[in-house]
């Protein structure tokens, strides 16, 4: 890797945000796979969990690598060239109709235990493959456009019900179905641009809980009330200033969520402290919770968990909805004794216990870093949003550019 001077770069941003992205780089370039039969593949955490890859983390590294060049962190032929060999390995992993499994083997790329066939893991990696390709051309762009147009988006539709399942074990068949809001727009996108004439009906058919802010805004939010089900689709797609049929702003929507869990977490100085703020799935001092949120939240706010735990991928993931408030509480977790570690700030902490998550997880890194560039340079935006298919994709949605915007 091509190391660079990063002092243009810290004194025309904010340092401390543009430090974190750059660690995350560093992440995703120092701990991707070299064996010759995964090369590429993302490990879910490090250090305890190198041996499992995860695909959608894999989809967060291809893209990273254009946010590296793009930020002058690696030499552009190197990062293109590691997402090249990383196309390839992809194409080569066991797959069924396109789609591909949520976890695979880091040394020899195969299914990683009873790993599930996974849409949404799918979807993550094929957006992160065509941001790579858009941003580098050529033959990126072509075996990018080789792994999207193989996933049969039909396979996983549930015709009856009119929403795509979310994923399929080889051994117990397919399992439940998006049919509430969630991370899932990329799917509605991704199934629109392969031409999946049940997208739009897809995205017509979940179900759209409403419910009050805590500054008195009406939003949709989700399940758990977690904040990476409202930022992971944008991460690549750009819905700033668009309105679906119905005149909804899923742009909006995510900027009223994350202030609602800055404001959750400032009702609550006992469990989180100096205007903390961040409720995302992340490590906790039991283990992995995936319902780390803010209410509003399903079964009557009973849903979601926050339990002190914070994890700065949460506010710095929100960057491009809460600009000012993501750089404020950035600058208090780097000041957080015994946060930062070699790459960046660690996944989480809890301050009330006095317990710190000595690990990284690769997406959580990887919404921190693409958010980021988004927010500064638009670099994936810019990138996965130029392709004509997405674009297409917007139109037959039923996505139109605001008359306010």
């Amino acid at each position: 890797m091509e190391k660079k001077d990063q002092t243009n770069i810290a004194r025309e941003y904010d340092p401390a945000v543009i430090e974190e992205m750059h660690a995350c780089f560093r992440y995703f370039y120092e701990t991707f796979s070299r064996s010759p039969e995964a090369f590429g593949l993302m490990p879910d955490r490090v250090p305890d969990l190198r041996a499992k890859c995860s695909i959608a983390a894999t989809g967060f590294m291809l893209a990273a690598m254009a946010v590296g060049a793009d930020f002058g962190w690696i030499d552009r032929a190197d990062a293109q060239h590691v997402c090249d060999a990383t196309l390839k390995t992809i194409y080569g992993l066991k797959k069924d109709y396109g789609f591909y499994y949520h976890f695979y083997e880091t040394e020899d790329g195969e299914r990683y235990k009873k790993s599930e066939l996974s849409t949404i893991d799918t979807a993550l990696m094929v957006a992160g493959a065509l941001t790579a390709g858009a941003y580098f051309g050529g033959n990126t762009l072509k075996l990018a456009h080789r792994i999207a147009k193989d996933v049969q988006w039909d396979y996983f539709y549930d015709r009856d019900k009119k929403m795509f399942r979310m994923a399929r074990y080889d051994e117990l068949g397919m399992e439940a179905q998006w049919d509430y809001y969630a991370e899932q727009l990329i799917i509605y996108v991704l199934a629109a641009a392969n031409g999946a004439e049940c997208a739009r009906e897809a995205y017509e058919s979940f179900g759209r809980l409403h419910g009050t802010a805590a500054n008195g805004k009406d939003f949709v939010y989700t399940w758990c009330g977690t904040l990476f089900t409202y930022q992971f689709s944008h991460a690549y797609v750009d819905f700033a200033g668009k309105t679906d049929a119905h005149g909804f702003d899923w742009f909006a929507n995510s900027v009223t969520a994350s202030i609602n869990d800055r404001l959750f977490c400032a009702a609550q100085p006992g469990l989180y402290p100096d205007g903390i703020w961040g409720l995302t799935s992340c490590a906790t001092p039991v283990g992995y919770r995936g319902h780390i949120g803010s209410a509003p939240s399903g079964n009557g706010n009973r849903e979601n968990l926050s339990d002190g735990t914070v994890a700065p991928c949460g506010a710095l993931g929100s960057i491009v909805f809460t600009p000012q408030e993501s750089v404020e509480v950035t600058e208090k977790f780097t000041h957080y004794d015994g946060l930062t570690g070699n790459y960046g700030l660690y996944d989480s902490f809890n301050p009330t216990a006095g317990w710190i998550a000595k690990c990284y997880i690769s997406i959580d890194k990887g919404i921190t870093l693409l958010m980021g560039a988004n927010h500064y340079r638009r670099t994936v935006w810019n990138a996965f949003n130029s392709l004509p298919e997405i674009r297409k994709a917007m139109r037959t949605l039923g996505f139109t550019t605001s008359a306010h915007s």
